[in-house]
């Protein structure tokens, strides 16, 4: 299988001695050592192309072997290392990864697989017996679709994909190597993968955290390490409203938002302390299946395009159908919102028989998404086709959501509810609370983003069929 998707970081010899990861105010790694280390990691792996797992945190160990694998031309499925087990075991059985590279204490959890090589606190294991594995030789990584629901289904992204994602973030944010930023997103997360490569590519500095935007050591990162940018969700900014009256630390030059949409409540509040601040707030619109980003506002634009999405990003294009497939014109008439680029994902995998496909979509993505642009060319989303829902900025799938409570005996109807919530419709169910505790444990969606509903008439109305 070739190998020719490798170097995807080869401009590292431009900044050698350069901060590349940044600990704290006295530790950090420069690009130079964070590559000698990626390469003695990634000795240890296969010549040939592999599939390799990576339960991944926002660490040293993560980003040492996300560069190793990257760059040596592996297919890296990149992991939330809070995964729960059972579904970890799926995901290993569906597709047979040829390595997993996880924390030592996760080690126990991964059967069939012997100890490769031990870097820091994270071991990289390979598969004791040998399984015959398929990838096309375009494919470069795979991302999940759905938040914590346990879904086999992955985005399966090119070499191109990423990289033409990468350099058109890096042009519309004006990224430079003298910039910081800080992992204020997981890296498992395509967005927060995002700012990882974005950043790395430019040869910029990354403030390496686990802390939460809701704790003070991550502030007094962001301060002593001169951070001049992160990257949020909305609940990230419900957090910085309420943190913040005014005034925000004064080494950011901008901030960006992705991950759902805000209320307008909140969105002038943030404007308003930005401008107080001289701060930029950039808002972005993207998936896993465009690689990231697929539009952005310009903070120019903010204040008078309240809640739109903005343009596309360079190079990309969009455009509105009718129901009927026609392409729709008209300023302020809805359809679903289609997007056109190099971004666009090669298609989905169920499976491991899935990853030697080829490229299924030819750059144009059905974003399901509900949409209409004004008369200025600026694009507004109003709604969605499928049931999915951002939760704290990640993706879930109700469908897949309401199995697990059904597995647990449950049967319900789940919709999105008000910021960060999920309706749960349910028809006389005994001890409920205990399911909502078992389903809160595997999925690890926090058990105050569900709330109870009892079906009524006027429940009835919802465009999906409820179970009584």
């Amino acid at each position: 299988m070739s190998m020719r998707n490798n170097n995807f970081f080869k401009n590292k010899r431009n900044f050698r001695k350069r901060k590349a990861i940044i600990i704290n105010k006295n530790k950090f790694f420069t690009y130079d050592q964070v590559f000698k280390q990626s390469k003695i990691l990634g000795d240890k792996v296969s010549k040939e192309k592999k599939l390799i797992f990576i339960l991944a945190e926002n660490n040293i160990e993560t980003i040492i072997g996300y560069i190793s694998f990257i760059n040596k031309g592996h297919v890296v499925a990149l992991l939330d290392h809070r995964i729960n087990k059972i579904f970890l075991k799926d995901l290993i059985k569906k597709y047979s990864p040829d390595y997993v590279y996880c924390p030592n204490l996760l080690h126990r959890n991964i059967v069939n697989y012997d100890d490769q090589f031990v870097y820091k606190n994270y071991s990289l294991l390979k598969r004791k017996k040998r399984k015959t594995v398929l990838l096309n030789e375009n494919l470069m990584m795979l991302m999940s679709t759905s938040g914590s629901t346990g879904s086999p289904k992955f985005v399966r992204l090119s070499y191109k994909n990423l990289m033409s994602n990468t350099k058109r973030i890096i042009q519309y944010l004006n990224i430079k190597k003298k910039d910081t930023t800080i992992t204020s997103l997981p890296i498992s997360y395509v967005y927060g993968l995002s700012v990882i490569n974005t950043h790395f590519f430019k040869g910029a500095s990354i403030v390496l955290t686990n802390k939460s935007m809701i704790e003070k050591d991550f502030w007094k990162l962001v301060d002593s390490c001169k951070v001049s940018n992160f990257s949020g969700v909305p609940y990230n900014y419900s957090i910085i409203d309420k943190l913040f009256k005014n005034i925000l630390p004064k080494t950011i030059n901008y901030t960006t938002q992705a991950g759902g949409k805000m209320s307008q409540l909140l969105l002038k509040k943030i404007i308003s302390k930005y401008k107080t601040s001289k701060i930029k707030f950039l808002q972005m619109y993207g998936a896993a299946e465009a690689t990231s980003r697929m539009s952005y506002l310009k903070w120019k634009d903010a204040e008078f395009k309240l809640g739109s999405i903005g343009k596309p990003i360079p190079g990309g294009k969009f455009y509105i159908v009718g129901k009927n497939g026609t392409k729709i014109n008209k300023a302020h008439k809805s359809g679903e919102l289609i997007y056109k680029g190099e971004n666009v994902f090669m298609g989905y995998a169920k499976s491991s028989k899935d990853l030697s496909l080829s490229d299924l979509n030819s750059g144009l993505l059905k974003t399901g998404d509900i949409a209409y642009k004004d008369k200025d060319g600026f694009y507004y989303i109003v709604g969605r086709k499928d049931r999915y829902a951002k939760i704290y900025g990640i993706r879930i799938d109700l469908s897949e959501l309401e199995t697990i409570f059904f597995k647990k005996g449950a049967s319900v109807n789940l919709r999105k509810g008000d910021e960060n919530k999920i309706d749960v419709f349910h028809h006389k169910i005994k001890n409920f609370e205990k399911t909502l505790e078992y389903v809160s444990k595997i999925t690890s969606i926090n058990r105050n983003v569900f709330v109870l509903k009892k079906i009524t008439k006027k429940n009835l109305t919802y465009n999906y069929k409820l179970k009584l």
